[in-house]
């Protein structure tokens, strides 16, 4: 990135789109003017030196709901600087100046409704034990609901939960788990091998189950109705939130973002 550029490789991007591209002056001006302001976006939310190479679909979605929630654009005008990012980052493929296409799943957002997100069902895990629900189903919920991460669920072991659950969920494990081998055995404990390997396994049993329960429960979005059941509660502190998700500041930041974007409805609003 030259010192003269506002954002990496901008001379030679609109070059190409004076020269190759044949674009108009003021097609030229409304690209660049959008690019200037995500790569300012993107500087200011990296959690690293800003990098071309880094930047992600996440990266660029979180710039659009910015655009939406924050400038107040219209969908139309949205989707079109959603073109010219698409334009940016397909010139920089081709040209081998990055190595990945970072917007492959990112085919234009609809800002008409905003995603409903269930909150704070974690108080109800045993309303679900009648369901007839999966056991790999209740214990992701009983992982969730104790603040581990996606990276954790398959490393949890019966020692290190029992005590924190009530006598209810503490009854359905013993019940769900084999003893025979170890007093500690994992919780997604495998029968060939002490654990199981793969979260997949867990994702498609889980999907099973999906039509009993009122809201997603595939770990990515439980997970994620879970951070946003603490960060919207405001009685806590940005210290206590810290705290309590083990997550950084800039994740934190964005999932309060998250908490006043998405439309929160809790889980007791949810019971019929």
């Amino acid at each position: 990135m030259k010192s003269t550029d506002l954002y990496p490789y901008q001379n030679i991007f609109i070059n190409y789109c004076r020269k190759i591209q044949n674009l108009s002056v003021s097609s030229i001006d409304m690209i660049n003017s959008n690019l200037v302001n995500f790569w300012k976006y993107y500087s200011v939310n990296s959690s690293n030196d800003p990098n071309i190479n880094n930047v992600n679909s996440s990266d660029v979605r979180d710039y659009l709901i910015q655009l939406d929630q924050q400038e107040h654009l219209s969908k139309k005008t949205i989707n079109k600087y959603l073109s010219y990012l698409k334009k940016y980052f397909i010139f920089l493929t081709e040209s081998h100046i990055i190595s990945n296409y970072p917007l492959y799943n990112v085919k234009g957002i609809s800002f008409k409704r905003r995603e409903t997100i269930i909150i704070n069902w974690m108080p109800y895990i045993t309303s679900f034990l009648g369901k007839g629900l999966h056991p790999e189903t209740i214990k992701l919920l009983i992982l969730v609901a104790q603040g581990y991460d996606l990276d954790q669920l398959l490393n949890i072991r019966w020692d290190d939960i029992n005590s924190k659950l009530s006598n209810t969920l503490k009854r359905y494990l013993i019940n769900n788990l084999d003893f025979n081998k170890t007093s500690n055995p994992y919780i997604y404990q495998g029968k060939r091998v002490d654990k199981y390997t793969s979260l997949d396994r867990v994702t498609s049993i889980v999907k099973k189950d999906q039509q009993l329960i009122a809201f997603p429960i595939t770990p990515r979005k439980l997970r994620q109705s879970y951070i946003l059941s603490i960060v919207s509660n405001p009685s806590l502190s940005d210290n206590q939130l810290l705290k309590i998700l083990h997550i950084s500041k800039k994740s934190l930041s964005y999932y309060k973002f998250c908490a006043n974007y998405y439309h929160l409805v809790p889980y007791k609003d949810c019971i019929k």
